[in-house]
């Protein structure tokens, strides 16, 4: 559950990145942003909370536009839309397929900063989202 009295320092490179992100996928950049503790159960995160955002990312409303590479439609552009992309820390990594019986976890990426890019449901065949 942390360290009583201490407090996250926010990642100056993460944020760095979430904003060239943005930019590059034309979104709006938020003037003020939160971050927020989510308290629900990850069992492979054992502090018991996740630090992200929600209510006001960073960035929203983007788009990126791919061309199709092959195939019947070579040649055509699509426009995927961005909904959000905010800032969080990685839980750990549960693993299924080592032991019959148990799940192992690794604790090793817990707490580390990501960007997470939440695009809208205009991805309509495997190309498409490997090419996104």
């Amino acid at each position: 559950h942390g360290h009583p009295g201490t407090l996250p320092v926010l990642n100056s490179r993460v944020v760095e990145y979430t904003l060239r992100m943005g930019l590059a996928t034309e979104c709006a950049i938020a003037p003020r942003s939160v971050l927020a503790r989510k308290h629900y159960f990850y069992p492979d995160l054992p502090k018991g909370y996740q630090i992200s955002q929600f209510e006001t990312p960073i960035c929203s409303d983007g788009r990126v536009v791919i061309t199709m590479d092959q195939g019947p439609d070579e040649g055509t552009e699509y426009e995927i839309g961005v909904t959000r992309i905010h800032i969080e820390e990685d839980a750990g990594k549960s693993i299924h397929d080592q032991d019959p019986t148990a799940t192992l976890l690794d604790y090793n990426r817990c707490g580390v900063p990501l960007i997470e890019i939440v695009s809208e449901p205009d991805l309509r065949s495997p190309r498409q989202a490997y090419l996104y």
